[in-house]
């Protein structure tokens, strides 16, 4: 006779917990509309239930305030990014052609990308609710992935900076990734972007090691 193996309950999520992942993600999405097109002023936890199809009572069950829900969202925005560059850092991510920090910029540029003035809004309350610490751990954990070689792909030269060097190094890049994401420069293109910065970060690690 045979038994069947339950489930583990580690891996099942209870109705309550699907709901609440839900409503989550229906307040996320509706301020994320109106930051886009009202900007930071025009979000209101009155807007969010009217946008959401929530009541104001459900959204403060989960919140304490709208700027709570900015910030959640910034926090969310920051892992999906680095968890991107992660993915792309895989072995099987890595184009013949690529070093890894080319990967990794462009991974940056693509999960920057898109609803610019949404972008900026999470971005600005981050640092006008004390948070822009938090705004630098991407960079730190991605440039950690390259020194380490995670996952194989080995940090090339960015090994051998300095410390002070590495730091100009990541917040240039980033800064300038930031900037085309919330300024919505169609000047330039992604391709573009990602090509300057590449070399950049080329003709810097060059430049930094010749002088040691």
């Amino acid at each position: 006779m045979t038994t069947q193996k339950k489930a583990s309950p580690r891996t099942r999520r209870t109705p309550q917990q699907i709901r609440s992942i839900e409503t989550v993600s229906a307040i996320f999405e509706a301020s994320a509309q109106i930051l886009q097109r009202d900007g930071a002023r025009g979000l209101t936890t009155s807007r969010i239930a009217e946008v959401s199809g929530y009541g104001q009572s459900t959204i403060y069950d989960y919140f304490p305030s709208k700027d709570a829900i900015v910030v959640a969202m910034a926090r969310q925005e920051l892992d999906r990014t680095f968890q991107s560059v992660r993915g792309a850092l895989a072995p099987t991510g890595i184009e013949d052609r690529d070093t890894p920090t080319r990967t990794a910029i462009r991974a940056m540029i693509h999960g920057f990308g898109g609803r610019q003035r949404l972008r900026g809004a999470l971005i600005e309350t981050m640092i006008a609710r004390g948070h822009s610490a938090e705004l630098a751990e991407p960079i730190d954990k991605i440039a950690a992935l390259l020194l380490r070689g995670d996952g194989g792909t080995g940090g090339g030269g960015l090994g051998r900076l300095r410390p002070e060097s590495l730091y100009v190094l990541t917040r240039s890049i980033v800064g300038a990734i930031r900037a085309w994401a919330m300024e919505g420069d169609t000047q330039v293109s992604p391709e573009a972007l990602e090509f300057e910065l590449a070399e950049l970060a080329r003709a810097y690690v060059d430049r930094c090691l010749a002088r040691e």
